[in-house]
């Protein structure tokens, strides 16, 4: 339970009430909006000291979480947005049936909600179904297409369902790969702060079919200008350093790789000496 809780709270894009659209506020919206609090009190406390709760105490209070969000769905059957943030609860939870059941009732009541296209294309993907969820990442995508998360989700099933979507028709390898590349550096474009979203997009170059490997290069030249902490810049030479090798710039590749000090990394390095010596 502890753990689970731990996970980074995610804050819902939409208005607390009966609808999503947002209309005068209400005793029902308030009594929402209170155990929202309630819930993301939690979550800072927890972020503040992990250790602050005890489980027996987390326990109780998430089960009183629970208890609230299922009483307060009892007499607002059709508020979207809760179902919407019982379902996220669950799912921190680890109750993933339930969770896609909170999210389904949530389309239902509101089809325009992109964060529950999102939540109903994850479960559908973690079943293995990639078909049914591409529908869902495309919707939210088309909902919302400033947020960089649903586009960044949408590159990943396209890379995990590949070879599903081109074996049933549903792309080509290019148009596949050609769709894949733009939902991640749709991604990085919108959140380009975003360590992870750059690092996927350099990594997706690796991914085609015949690698990229000169865009992976100016990709990773340019990132590595900006990196933050001497950390991300010698993952980043490491990444400069496997390219180079593979353009046949061995020198600079070995040269690259001579500033990677930080000891969690000594294996990659020793990994992409050896390939480099192979050239």
């Amino acid at each position: 339970m502890l753990k689970l809780l731990c996970l980074s709270l995610i804050v819902c894009p939409i208005a607390l009430g009966g609808t999503v659209h947002g209309q005068s506020t209400d005793l029902a919206s308030n009594q929402l909006l209170a155990i929202a609090e309630e819930e993301a009190a939690i979550y800072r406390k927890i972020a503040e000291d992990p250790d602050f709760y005890s489980e027996s105490d987390l326990n109780r209070r998430i089960d009183e979480l629970v208890q609230s969000y299922r009483r307060y769905l009892a007499d607002q059957p059709d508020d979207a947005s809760a179902y919407v943030l019982y379902g996220k609860l669950l799912r921190r939870l680890g109750e993933y049936d339930q969770a896609f059941v909170a999210f389904l009732k949530a389309d239902e009541l509101d089809p325009g909600i992109a964060v529950v296209k999102q939540q109903i294309g994850n479960h559908l993907a973690e079943q293995g179904k990639g078909k049914a969820a591409l529908t869902f990442y495309l919707n939210a995508v088309s909902i919302e297409p400033e947020t960089a998360v649903y586009h960044f989700g949408l590159g990943q099933l396209l890379h995990n369902f590949r070879s599903e979507f081109i074996d049933e028709g549903i792309f080509t390898r290019d148009a596949l790969e050609r769709e894949m590349l733009k939902a991640f550096r749709q991604a990085a474009t919108i959140d380009p702060e975003n360590f992870d979203f750059q690092m996927r997009l350099g990594e997706a170059y690796y991914d085609l079919s015949s690698p990229d490997w000169k865009r992976a290069l100016v990709h990773w030249n340019k990132l590595r200008k900006k990196a933050a902490t001497d950390l991300q810049g010698e993952i980043l030479d490491l990444h400069r350093a496997r390219v180079l090798g593979k353009l046949g710039r061995l020198e600079e590749a070995r040269k690259a790789t001579s500033h990677v000090e930080n000891p969690a990394l000594q294996n990659s390095k020793q990994q992409v000496l050896q390939e480099i010596a192979q050239h």
